[in-house]
């Protein structure tokens, strides 16, 4: 008779238990050591990445600047369907450890040999390996909201990135100083695959196992991409989203093609007002976390409606002043958006599908992404105008924020109450 027994390594890696008291600001030491690593990743991704589609309009036509992102979105789509399915053999500490290894690879033979088509397959490197750091940094609190009930889900979610911020904040400051300084975009990328080597060892010191081994093999048990288990509401958000997805990726990646050009600003002040945005956005991570919490749904649909009105004002603006006075507004519908689409997909998944809840969300919105990021390079290749590239973004966010509007009054309310309000609303429907 066979007899069930856990492996080796299900043995050797405990989880760390989550604990029923919140710590500062809402977070356990493990999401703050978790918080602290995911920081100086983000500096590794920030010393140049604000200035990196600049970097490529230098020598390559607006077409293979488009092949280069949605390579590298592809690269983040199979992270996605990868990630979730590796951490249940090695843990979410060992997958976002090993993430850092391609991210270092990336920028250091970026930095000797940017050209095409070899810069494309460099950045799916560093895209890849930084997808699959971020999607498990995700699931490491969601782990801790599914182990004490789900309370708080968005401010753990949206707390956990706030260092992460002030390292995006520091990454342009830094690099705009040695720009500055005469150092080239190749010196950047050198330095932040330090940086990455850094943030390699970190997460194998600091970072302890949140995944349950008898989580993990109930996990392997199940399907790959758990498409029925993953519910109703799952995907009505999921249908919800992707119009918001496809219209985002139509044209961020061309932010600093737009300054620099249309908007009429040097590079080393766009730098320092992505910098502002950045400590924005962590400055107004609490409140904001707390305000999503009281009602997520709302919260995402302020976020993305917000985003549209944003985009908008990108394709008409211009000037200094008013670059500082957009990313200042920016910063709240953002964090508003990232903090409650998260919240409401741990919610409304069973506690074993959170992990590839949230890799098979990533992996239909890269989809639709890569989408966007193609007929976005061919409308600026077709119009020569980044301002109408923004002004059909914005437009599209804005009718599919409508969409969201419906399809969100369907979702329970019950499921993103949080158990203990669950048991609360049964108790008062029974009645």
């Amino acid at each position: 008779m066979a007899i069930d027994k856990e492996s080796p390594e299900d043995d050797e890696i405990a989880p760390e238990p989550a604990t029923k008291k919140p710590g500062f600001l809402g977070l356990s030491n493990n999401l703050w050591r978790l918080a602290l690593v995911m920081g100086i990743a983000q500096l590794s991704l920030a010393l140049w990445k604000w200035e990196f589609s600049i970097f490529l309009e230098r020598f390559l036509q607006p077409w293979q600047m488009g092949i280069v992102f949605s390579a590298a979105t592809f690269a983040g789509l199979i992270a996605s369907v990868f990630a979730g399915y590796i951490a249940d053999f090695i843990g979410r500490r060992w997958t976002v450890a090993l993430g850092f290894l391609p991210v270092t690879f990336g920028l250091a033979t970026m930095s000797y040999i940017p050209i095409w088509p070899f810069v494309a397959v460099q950045f799916s490197l560093v895209w890849f390996g930084m997808s699959t750091a971020r999607l498990m940094a995700r699931a490491i609190p969601a782990d801790e909201i599914a182990s004490d009930d789900g309370h708080n889900p968005a401010r753990r979610l949206m707390m956990v990135t706030m260092p992460l911020w002030f390292f995006d904040a520091l990454g342009p400051l830094v690099g705009s100083i040695l720009l500055n300084a005469g150092y080239q975009s190749g010196d950047l990328h050198r330095l932040a695959a330090v940086v990455s080597i850094v943030t390699f060892l970190s997460s194998v010191l600091l970072i302890k196992e949140s995944l349950g081994s008898d989580i993990r093999k109930k996990a392997r048990s199940g399907p790959k991409i758990p498409v029925r288990s993953l519910g109703r509401d799952y995907w009505l958000l999921t249908l919800g989203m992707i119009g918001f997805a496809f219209f985002w990726a139509l044209s961020i990646q061309y932010l600093g093609n737009l300054c620099v050009g249309p908007w009429n600003v040097d590079e080393i002040t766009y730098g320092l007002t992505w910098s502002f945005f950045s400590v924005t956005a962590a400055v107004i991570m609490y409140p904001a976390s707390i305000i999503a919490d009281r009602n997520l749904k709302m919260a995402l649909l302020a976020g993305v409606f917000g985003n549209a009105a944003v985009y908008l004002w990108w394709a008409v603006g211009s000037g200094a002043l008013m670059m500082y006075l957009i990313n200042f507004a920016w910063a709240f519908p953002l964090v508003l958006w990232v903090g409650a689409e998260r919240s409401i997909i741990v919610l409304v998944v069973s506690e074993e599908t959170k992990g590839r809840a949230l890799g098979t969300y990533d992996l239909l919105m890269g989809v639709v992404g890569m989408a966007g990021q193609f007929l976005g390079a061919m409308i600026w290749e077709t119009t020569d105008s980044l301002r109408v590239v923004w002004g059909v973004a914005g437009a599209g966010m804005m009718v599919s924020s409508f969409v969201l509007f419906v399809l969100l009054r369907s979702i329970s309310n019950a499921k993103l109450a949080g158990p203990p309000r669950q048991r609360e609303l049964i108790f008062k429907a029974k009645r």
